[in-house]
């Protein structure tokens, strides 16, 4: 596999020096085609002197000097020179003079240097007057493109030399720093996946990847998710220790009871021992139920079946219902003070909240002793509290009420049959509606636990 690094390093630094390169071969040809006005200068001044000297070998030493004198020239420094009349007509027949005429008729015709394009160089005619009197035009442009090597040595003189060299060695480095800096921080998540992948669930990369950039911002929605899935997965292993603890017990009762069951000969002992069994594998056949509950709550998609709910009717059922049940202990169970409030919500999961938390307090309370249950509207809230005469609870252990299998009083509980599960679903049920639920001391003595939820519209 290849590195990230050296990938992005090779292409910033290739695309550097494609395009200086690009830069520089561009400038040349241009050089080529479109002298600069310095070296247009010399090169008029160039086309005199040698249309001078070629007009003198051909007044001097006739048609075949002037030939030699050409080809001298082309050999030596690259150039090719034609002489015409002051018709435009070549003294001399050649290939060469072919396209030139065009350069050489507009000399004529404003009697100074002229440059112009012939075929793809530049090309320069210029009259020149003869010792004689008579007048002659003198063309002049390159024979070919600089060979290869000529190529290699302009880009390698002066400026273009070990000036060049530095400039992209300087820009090496701003590439290796830049792909550096691009590439650790991918590194850095790298590894930290590695780790995470491994166990370690505890990995964070928040503190070693920060800025304002869209890798800091990978790192921390990473975070994000290892702590979800940490907090996942310290929650289910919790709930198997917690589990496997709570069924450990009512399996080992039902093992006694069957045992004796079996052993007794009096049917009235055996007909006790076979109530115990049905008790414990109620009590079973409940833990299950609302297990499964609070996992479904968990991961799947409750909220779909989502609608405008009356807390105030909805109360009213619940606390109807938990007063019929709680009258044989004298306890009575009442919505004191109720103002109207709709949220949006659905119906199942919020009454059972609200049910899991008025059947808790009934649990709890002193025989003969009021459950109150209030509703109430402020800043856009609903505010629902449930209010017994039982024991209390310890300031320390309020917030433990809601986590799964927890009891604050080991006998009472196992008496009353709770399993710890129903403030667990009540807590998880309101927090699907984006509200929060909470557990305080009385003023009287007892527990209050508070409901908020957002009121529809509100």
């Amino acid at each position: 596999m290849q590195s990230l690094f050296f990938r992005i390093f090779l292409y910033f630094w290739g695309l550097v020096i494609l395009v200086a390169l690009a830069i520089l071969a561009l400038t040349i040809f241009r050089d080529q085609q479109y002298p600069p006005a310095m070296h247009r200068q010399l090169a008029q001044r160039a086309v005199l002197e040698y249309g001078r000297e070629a007009v003198q070998y051909y007044e001097r030493h006739g048609a075949e000097a002037l030939r030699a004198y050409t080809s001298d020239i082309r050999r030596e420094h690259g150039l090719t020179i034609v002489l015409f009349n002051e018709h435009a007509v070549p003294l001399l027949k050649s290939k060469k003079a072919c396209g030139m005429q065009n350069v050489v008729a507009r000399a004529l015709q404003i009697s100074e240097v002229k440059s112009a394009i012939c075929g793809q160089r530049n090309a320069f005619a210029a009259i020149v007057q003869s010792e004689r009197g008579t007048r002659y035009v003198v063309a002049v442009r390159p024979t070919h493109r600089p060979a290869p090597q000529h190529i290699v040595a302009e880009l390698t003189r002066g400026l273009l030399g070990w000036k060049l060299l530095f400039v992209l060695g300087l820009t090496a480095l701003v590439c290796f720093v830049l792909a550096r800096s691009l590439v650790t921080p991918i590194t850095r998540l790298r590894r930290a996946t590695h780790r995470f992948a491994s166990g370690d669930l505890s990995t964070r990369v928040g503190s070693d990847i920060r800025g304002r950039n869209e890798i800091a911002a990978l790192a921390t929605d990473f975070d994000d998710m290892a702590s979800r899935i940490e907090a996942l997965v310290e929650g289910q292993q919790r709930l198997l220790r917690d589990i496997s603890h709570e069924l450990r017990s009512p399996l080992t009762r039902l093992g006694i009871a069957l045992e004796l069951a079996r052993r007794e000969q009096d049917s009235a002992q055996q007909k006790k021992s076979l109530q115990r069994i049905e008790l414990e594998s109620a009590r079973m056949n409940s833990m299950i139920g609302q297990l499964l509950e609070l996992t479904r709550m968990e991961h799947a998609d409750t909220l779909k079946a989502r609608k405008e709910v009356e807390l105030k009717e909805l109360l009213a059922g619940i606390v109807q219902d938990a007063a019929y049940e709680a009258a044989e202990r004298g306890i009575t169970v009442e919505l004191v003070r109720a103002q109207p409030a709709v949220v949006y919500a659905v119906p199942e999961l919020i009454a059972q909240a609200f049910e899991n938390v008025i059947r808790n307090a009934v649990r709890y309370t002193e025989d003969a002793t009021p459950v109150e249950v209030e509703l109430r509207v402020a800043g856009g809230l609903a505010h629902i509290l449930v209010r017994d005469q039982g024991p209390g609870v310890a300031e320390a252990e309020l917030e433990k009420l809601f986590i799964p299998f927890y009891r604050v009083a080991e006998a009472r509980e196992r008496h009353t049959g709770g399993t710890g599960i129903g403030l667990a679903i009540a807590k998880r049920a309101v927090e699907l509606h984006r509200g929060r639920i909470s557990a305080s001391r009385g003023s009287n003595g007892g527990l209050v636990v508070e409901i908020i939820l957002p009121v529809f519209g509100g």
